[in-house]
């Protein structure tokens, strides 16, 4: 048998004991020779294949058992002391590996194999948090190889001491043993160029640590394209991990995440748990700026136990220290605390006082949001030393930016002034928006409170474009959480444009912080489907699908307590329903992250708030507001002009009616007839001083403009403005209303359709709870001489296959504040949910939801309406009719038919929708109807005009 196909069929054989009789047939063959083989090809595969390469080294083993040879055995218990070092992350283990192969050829006297074996051993006790150890033997090491002249030997052990310098925070050091290592490296001609990507990879960390970032792009860049080129598949994923890492402080949220995506992808089929879980620590520092909390701090947990399980103290602190970024963002302090004091004793453990500075640099910023400046300010002198004693010139930055709001918070404004300035002037240099972004929001405010009121107001913009720089770079679905805690910054730009007497210059800014997601969606046409674009999306849509199909079937279960007395109980089958939604909104998010060609070059794509003033017509008024902290701006825009208003009313005291105002809608939906009397006087005395705070202010304006279009802001979204009283009359009794989440959407709602006019109606009375749904389908078919689907045949599959030009629902619905994406309305085949409506396709003048509270949204950050609303606009719809409370099934059958009668006719939708309410609230026929209850819960969001 020739040696190559023994070796070939020795590689090849996966079962043990076939191994085993191998080796005895062909003991011949058993020489130093192969021995080194398999060991350089353990290795080898240390880069692709980790359990590949393990398993090689269990062969070599074999070998070593059958030859009785020490330096056979030595050779595989190096090899697989690398698989689990290198490969696995199992330091412990991997040092036992190392520390019997050393004793062989200490016995052997054999001092350059014994300090060959430490090129490995050293980052196995760097990575335990010894580094004194560590660096001291790669010393001893190091001058052993060296008067051997094994400089390949050297030049990795070279490599591995400079990593070590790196995970001790000093990147000077670590920079300047990199480069000796290069050198050392490009001495071995050819055979150091597989190693050369390496220094590179690692040349970029150090550099991004020293805010080098071309340099460290460059480098990283290089690296991966090398590691692609030669196959090195595992380290290919570490460069896009260590790329995505420069991505994320530059802004970069997106790129950074699909790298991230790869990456993981690539550890988890290698069976690289710990690489994985390294991975998701960078990851949860991504998901930390885009205020994902909740994720953050599920992927800390779960991180948590393996770090420590190993004693890797300093990735088990970095964990824990993002698990206190994200409870001090979700506003949890005291567990902040605790978890800051957790990270700190693992950095203290890891005798590493770089991260202890970094721990020291986020209780400062804790200390100093829950306004505990004496001590924040001592953290925070104590991080700062450290990173300027280090060159850390990120650090720096942050440190210098929680300076400066100290000294603001202190009314010290010209300190403030220039630390910002410095902060500034340093984050322009390393152009990165995130920290320019805090830079400029600092200075702004410095100058607003010296009376530079210009000077703050462009300071103010350059703001608003880093954050809306920021914001165009990450997928669309993650822009509202990220912006829930930066609206301030418009807030104050507002008020500033209002003290210089610029309206015009303060609506564009109110609304550019409305419902930008939204506008990005329809400006781009973002798909946001269940889309495989490429063949290896499709397990991730096939994964999607399965836990859809999944869900639908458990609420089946749930709803109908099928079986639940021999499965499970219906609160267990209910929890089950919710970890599958968590997990479809992930797995939606990330395919959706994949997607997000937009996000690759914001500029390009960057979404202007347009003048809703070209598609005001000279009958129509727009009423814009914008919610502020202590009073209400207010906006009034016609075909010509752009006017604003202030008015002093407190926020809590429009909350507090609108909360008196549902608990009357609330008692009224389940009072007597003589009940109503009084509740009807009491709804309008609500009504009556919510029209004195919002509308009587420009009562003398708004008679010149028979149609408002109102767009609110802010908590005033749930409420009726149709519905206010002036202690005469409604304001439906003299203007047409119609609603928008901001004016920049008119343009999309007035787009013209290419479908032909035409209805279908949905029917579903939800097994006979809403018999007049039936009724009222067939009436709105009969009107507009459309296609009816009752009962059985009102089903998803036929929403997605409709085309028509109106569409209406008239069923069940529900609102789900807890997730919005499982808002829905229910059909004979399960609900069509938010999720589900991103899904469709549309060319509607008008969709009508016909069901309870379709109108009913989460805020999210941005203003951005988080519900079914959003996601028909989306789709495709021009208008939507929609209810902000539960409503009468038999008043909304006669509501919907004076409604739709009236569009027959060609009225405008908001000119039929007065119409239809006027007749309940006038009708005669029942003195009930006239409680706004029953009248006023649908409103018309979009296009106001004909179908």
């Amino acid at each position: 048998m020739a040696n190559t196909t023994f070796f070939q069929m020795l590689l090849d054989q996966s079962d043990v004991e076939a191994r085993q009789q191998l080796l005895v047939k062909n003991k011949a063959s058993l020489d130093d020779d192969l021995a080194q083989t398999l060991k350089d090809l353990a290795d080898r595969f240390l880069r692709a294949d980790v359990q590949r390469s393990l398993q090689i080294a269990a062969t070599l083993l074999l070998v070593a058992d059958h030859t009785e040879n020490q330096h056979h055995r030595a050779l595989g218990l190096l090899a697989e002391a690398n698989g689990y070092s290198i490969g696995l992350g199992q330091y412990q283990k991997a040092l036992q590996k190392y520390d019997a192969a050393i004793t062989i050829y200490r016995r052997m006297e054999d001092a350059v194999s014994a300090a060959k074996a430490q090129v490995g051993r050293v980052w196995a006790l760097a990575s335990l948090g010894r580094y004194d150890e560590a660096v001291a033997v790669s010393e001893q090491a190091a001058g052993v190889l060296k008067e051997a002249q094994a400089w390949q030997p050297l030049a990795t052990l070279t490599m591995n001491l400079a990593l070590i310098h790196g995970r001790q925070g000093d990147d000077e050091a670590a920079l300047a043993t990199l480069n000796r290592a290069y050198d050392l490296f490009r001495f071995l001609g050819e055979t150091g160029q597989t190693f050369l990507p390496w220094i590179e990879q690692n040349r970029s960390i150090v550099l991004r640590n020293l805010g080098r970032i071309q340099e460290s792009i460059t480098a990283s860049q290089e690296a991966l394209a090398r590691m692609e080129a030669s196959g090195q598949v595992v380290e290919a994923a570490r460069a896009r991990q260590n790329l995505a890492i420069t991505w994320l402080l530059l802004g970069r949220y997106n790129d950074a995440m699909i790298l991230m995506d790869e990456a993981r992808t690539t550890f988890l089929n290698d069976g690289r748990t710990r690489d994985a879980s390294l991975l998701d620590l960078f990851l949860s520092g991504c998901l930390l700026q885009l205020r994902r909390y909740d994720e953050v701090i599920d992927i800390c947990q779960n991180a948590r136990q393996l770090f420590s399980q190993r004693n890797a103290w300093q990735e088990l602190g970095r964990t824990i220290l993002n698990e206190a970024v994200a409870y001090a963002g979700a506003e949890r302090y005291e567990e902040a605390r605790q978890s800051l004091r957790e990270a700190r004793a693992c950095f203290a453990r890891d005798e590493n006082p770089v991260w202890e500075a970094v721990a020291d640099l986020e209780q400062a910023a804790l200390l100093i949001r829950l306004e505990e400046l004496e001590q924040g300010e001592q953290a925070l002198q104590a991080a700062s030393r450290i990173f300027k004693e280090h060159r850390l010139i990120i650090r720096q930055i942050k440190a210098t930016l929680l300076a400066a709001e100290i000294a603001l918070k202190r009314q010290n404004i010209g300190q403030a002034e220039t630390l910002a300035r410095q902060a500034l002037a340093m984050a322009r240099e390393q152009n990165m928006p995130s920290l320019r972004f805090r830079g400029h929001t600092l200075l702004a405010r410095c100058l607003r409170l010296q009376g530079h009121r210009q000077q703050a107001m462009t300071t103010y913009k350059c703001a608003i474009e880093d954050l809306e720089s920021l914001r165009g770079h990450m997928m669309v679905e993650f822009q509202a959480d990220f912006l829930e805690d930066k609206t301030a910054i418009y807030e104050e730009a507002i008020a500033l444009a209002l003290e210089l007497e610029q309206p015009q210059q303060a609506f564009a800014l109110a609304e550019r912080s409305k419902s930008r997601a939204l506008l990005s969606m329809l400006a781009h046409q973002i798909d946001l489907s269940f889309q495989a674009r490429r063949p290896e999306d499709e397990p991730l849509v096939q994964e999607l699908l399965a836990m859809r199909a999944e869900r639908e079937r458990l609420i089946v279960r749930w709803e109908t307590r099928e079986e639940a007395h021999t499965y499970e109980n219906a609160q267990k089958i209910q929890l089950k329903i919710r970890t599958l939604e968590k997990n479809i909104a992930q797995r939606w998010r990330q395919l959706l992250v994949r997607h997000a060609d937009y996000a690759r070059d914001a500029q390009l794509w960057q979404v202007q708030s347009d003048s809703p003033q070209p598609y005001l017509d000279e009958k129509t008024l727009l009423v814009a507001y914008f919610v502020a902290r202590d009073h209400i701006d207010m906006f009034l825009m016609d075909q010509n002009t752009v006017t604003a208003r202030t008015l002093a009313v407190p926020l809590p005291q429009i909350v507090r009616l609108q909360k008196l105002l549902n608990l009357n809608f609330h008692a009224t939906a389940h009072a007597s007839a003589r009940q109503i009397a009084p509740l009807l006087k009491n709804a309008q005395g609500l009504l009556a001083q919510l029209h004195a705070y919002l509308i009587a202010p420009i009562q003398d304006q708004l008679q010149h403009y028979p149609r408002l279009i109102i767009t609110p802001h802010s908590t005033l979204h749930y409420l009726p403005f149709h519905a206010l009283f002036d202690g005469h009359r409604y304001l439906i009794e003299s203007h047409d209303v119609s609603y928008l989440p901001c004016s920049s959407l008119l343009r999309y709602c007035t787009s013209p359709h290419i479908v032909a006019k035409s209805t279908t109606a949905f029917g579903y009375s939800a097994n006979g709870l809403l018999p007049h749904a039936i009724q009222e389908a067939q009436i709105v078919a009969d009107l507009l001489s459309g296609k009816v689907l009752l009962e059985k045949d009102a089903t998803r599959s036929r929403v997605h296959d409709a085309r028509a030009s109106v569409l209406h629902f008239a069923t069940h619905g529900v609102f789900r504040p807890d997730e919005p994406l499982f808002s829905g309305i229910q059909l004979a085949d399960g609900w069509l949910t938010t999720l589900d409506v991103f899904n469709l396709k549309l060319e509607a003048s008008m969709v009508t939801l016909s069901a309870c509270q379709t109108g009913r949204h989460s805020i999210g950050g941005g203003d951005e309406l988080l519900g079914m609303a959003r996601a028909f606009l989306y789709a495709g719809a021009a208008s939507l009719l929609l209810s902000h409370w539960n409503i009468d099934d038999a008043v909304t059958a006669s509501f919907i038919s004076h409604f739709y009668r009236q569009l027959a006719g060609g009225e405008r939708k908001a000119t039929a929708l007065r119409q239809a309410q006027l007749a309940i609230l006038h009708s005669h026929d029942d003195d009930t109807h006239q409680h706004p209850f029953y009248w006023a819960p649908f409103f018309l969001m979009g296009s106001p005009d004909e179908l």
